[in-house]
């Protein structure tokens, strides 16, 4: 079983998934963590990153994908392309993809007071462009994240 929750940044996939994985008694891994340092550079300087940029952290969570089952990973994933790449690793093994979401004020608002926090590199600034680049299709399960985390975890469960 592996489980990748997607969405923008703020949409609350790492709190999601490490009470997911808790639940599921298995591993939980952020993406944010695969990362080059080129990229969270560019991130924290408020620049998105392109679908060159994100190449080769692709590769590298397909890599931690394939060694690594059952995993909850938190992965933006925001474009079709990207989880049909991470899908392509696994073949023909699933990846169930749960996709994250909440109106673009509560997702600011999350992003605004992480960074107060100093909790994350991505701004808040670049909020828009990652909500213009996620594509919602057939190919993912789509669940609001705007109720307390535990009623989200169980709604992943119905």
């Amino acid at each position: 079983m592996r489980i990748i929750l997607a969405g923008v940044s703020g949409s609350g996939k790492t709190t999601i998934g490490t009470l997911l994985a808790e639940a599921l008694h298995c591993p939980f891994a952020d993406a944010d963590g695969f990362h080059p340092p080129e990229n969270i550079a560019k991130m924290s300087a408020g620049i998105p990153l392109t679908d060159e940029d994100r190449a080769a952290w692709l590769d590298a969570l397909g890599d931690y994908l394939v060694t690594h089952d059952p995993i909850i990973l938190a992965c933006s994933a925001l474009k079709k392309k990207y989880r049909d790449q991470l899908r392509a690793f696994t073949a023909p093994e699933p990846i169930r993809f749960i996709v994250l979401t909440a109106a673009p004020s509560v997702l600011r608002e999350r992003l605004d007071e992480r960074a107060a926090e100093g909790e994350h590199f991505m701004p808040a600034s670049l909020l828009d462009s990652q909500l213009a680049t996620l594509e919602l299709g057939d190919d993912v399960e789509i669940i609001d994240n705007t109720a307390t985390p535990e009623d989200v975890v169980t709604r992943i469960f119905t």
